[in-house]
């Protein structure tokens, strides 16, 4: 190849990074964010003009899903250029940059998608495995990579395991601190120093000092990830039904801007033909100002596209509530759509869907499966529907303890763990069988 192909090569890659680092920046910002880049971008580009609410720009580019190639390469790269990074979007740049076995990366990756924004696991590594056949030391190798990323404590299974797991990091693995959480974890709970003292053979002071120790530590790894739960929800979305009765999509649009490329600029470039290094600028600005109009363009049909999947995937919800949400993964929409997995993560990045039953962010309707006897599998959110229904019907001078409710699910062909029935019981802020005896 000659050198001037060479270059007009590379400078063809610069351009089409650039723009799906656009695309991608755009696509993972909430709205509030959105309208943030833009108005930076206004600030900076004089190009750029925005246009009243009411008014439509007609020459918008078509709407093009980015190349699911340049996707994948591009991926471990734009992670880290989004602007407010998910936990999720976090560790997954961590993992791309570790260098691990193809297959542990991979499964470390499914790990990921299963931890909620805390950092804990909503569903068990065992049952992850077991769903996606996993050996033993695959899953081992995949846990130990999620367990060794930052922040300390994500990966883990309860706040124990969390608390555990900082210690460790922290060297202090030998400790006091260390022998409360891992044998003495009911007393540190119940603050019984005076009995976890004597089990353990040491001063009643030294176990007070370590319960000090623990209390230092983070309970919540993902906090510094999580968005401001305070700041008004505006949906991106509404579900409605249509006349035959279906669940159907639509953008809101809601506070997403308008923008066109300045009129008066144009007539400015084209009496500067003279002035080449006028016109080299009025052209760039011209180029970032397209290269914007189209992210957001083609932010709002990539969501469009997402959410239009996950509403055909959740119809039954729509139609008769939480029970009847059924298991949906990452995976199934970006194959049905035809996204990466990524582009999939980042359109359902903190944006909200409202409908008759309320608003909720995307992410709210991928769910783990359960086994469920004949019907195969049945989603969380189902479980503990029925687990609401079991509770609402018990006799409440015989209320049903956590045992009785596995039993009762097991006869109706669900296979969940008593420790998972309680779990799911305090979600739904139920007390236990003792305290709802009347």
């Amino acid at each position: 190849m000659s050198s001037a192909g060479m270059q007009q090569g590379m400078k063809q890659s610069m351009v089409a990074t650039a723009a799906m680092q656009q695309f991608m920046r755009t696509l993972q910002a909430t709205n509030m964010e959105l309208r943030t880049q833009v108005t930076q971008a206004l600030a900076a580009n004089p190009a750029l003009e925005e246009l009243p609410p009411q008014e439509q720009e007609e020459d918008i580019p078509e709407f093009s899903a980015p190349d699911t190639a340049a996707a994948r390469r591009h991926d471990y790269l734009l992670d880290s250029l989004t602007e407010a990074p998910s936990l999720m979007a976090h560790l997954e740049e961590q993992i791309h940059r570790s260098a691990l076995p193809a297959r542990v990366e991979s499964a470390a990756l499914l790990l990921v998608q299963n931890l909620d924004e805390r950092g804990y696991f909503s569903e068990s590594p065992a049952d992850i495995a077991t769903r996606h056949g996993w050996s033993s030391s695959q899953l081992s190798k995949a846990l130990q990579a999620v367990q060794d990323l930052d922040p300390a404590g994500v990966g883990a299974s309860d706040l124990r395991e969390s608390l555990i797991l900082q210690l460790r990091r922290e060297g202090e693995e030998a400790g006091l601190a260390m022998q409360l959480l891992e044998s003495r974890w009911n007393d540190l709970v119940q603050h019984r120093y005076t009995e976890a003292a004597q089990a353990l053979g040491v001063p009643e002071p030294a176990v007070a000092g370590a319960a000090r120790r623990i209390a230092q530590l983070n309970p919540d790894p993902g906090s510094a990830f999580q968005r401001d739960t305070n700041a008004a929800i505006t949906p991106d979305l509404v579900v409605f039904l249509n006349e035959e009765g279906e669940p159907e999509i639509a953008l809101t649009d809601a506070n997403i801007p308008r923008l066109a490329l300045s009129a008066e600029y144009r007539e400015m470039m084209a009496e500067q033909a003279d002035k080449p290094e006028v016109r080299r600028y009025l052209s760039r600005c011209f180029s970032e100002g397209r290269e914007l109009i189209k992210a957001i363009a083609d932010r709002q049909k990539t969501i469009l596209l997402v959410a239009n999947e996950i509403v055909q995937h959740q119809r039954d919800f729509f139609l008769h509530g939480p029970a009847a949400m059924v298991p949906l993964r990452m995976e199934q929409v970006a194959d049905a759509t035809g996204l990466h997995i990524s582009t999939v993560s980042r359109a359902v990045n903190g944006k909200f869907l409202q409908c008759s039953r309320g608003v909720f962010e995307l992410r709210h309707f991928f769910t783990a499966a359960l086994p469920a006897g004949n019907t195969g599998s049945i989603s969380p959110e189902a479980v503990q529907a029925r687990i609401r229904e079991l509770i609402a019907a018990e006799d409440p001078r015989r209320p049903l303890s956590d045992a009785a409710l596995e039993l009762q699910l097991s006869q109706e062909g669900i296979t969940i763990a008593r420790r998972t029935i309680a779990k799911y019981r305090d979600l739904l802020r139920i007390l236990p069988a003792s305290q709802r005896r009347k």
